[in-house]
């Protein structure tokens, strides 16, 4: 019987428990690999790159030196970051959907009725 379980309840509801926890504990797992995504894609031009987490957020954003005062316009710059920004953003949503699928959730024991 488990230790920290107690000695009151039947054994199926232990494994139950015990089952459940494991699941939560695969989920813990897989969303704290999920935090630790960062995807950094340059943009077409290599002047830009940005940061982007495994939610899909703009954490970070590196511009090269006179990338700004250089740029034939601010179209192009925008372009530019725009490409960049939605480079990053497919490939951490793409290392998280690698992440959800790697994850395996262990099987959960329910008790008898």
């Amino acid at each position: 019987m488990a230790d920290d379980m107690p000695s009151h309840m039947h054994p199926e509801t232990i494994a139950a428990v015990q089952s459940g926890r494991a699941v939560v504990h695969a989920f813990d797992e897989m969303l704290e690999r999920i935090d630790q995504i960062r995807a950094r894609r340059p943009s077409p031009s290599s002047r830009v790159i940005p940061e982007v987490d495994g939610a899909g957020r703009l954490t970070d954003l590196y511009i090269a030196p006179g990338t700004i005062a250089n740029s034939a316009s601010s179209q192009e710059l925008v372009a530019d970051l725009m490409a960049a920004i939605q480079a990053s953003t497919l490939d951490a949503m793409r290392q998280h959907k690698i992440v959800i699928e790697e994850t395996s959730l262990p099987k959960v024991q329910w008790p008898r009725p």
